[in-house]
């Protein structure tokens, strides 16, 4: 056996659970802001293509990031 299957075996079922936990929650702290902030920029462009917004009132999310780009 290899030093981490010996150290799978060495735990006991409540500090698997912490273990889990504690890389649940690590996770966790990153991938919640970024899905939201994904999800709130994907609604900004559709909210301006299905109102057909004018891009002098509030522009789409691509011209923004090609304006910031150049």
């Amino acid at each position: 056996m290899t030093a981490i299957d010996e150290r799978a075996l060495e735990l006991d079922p409540e500090e698997a659970r912490r273990v889990r936990q504690a890389r649940f929650e690590r996770i966790g702290r990153w991938v919640l802001p970024l899905a939201i902030m994904i999800l709130a920029i994907w609604l900004w462009d559709r909210i301006c293509v299905w109102n057909e917004i004018p891009q002098y009132i509030l522009p789409r999310t691509g011209v923004v990031l090609w304006t910031l780009y150049n």
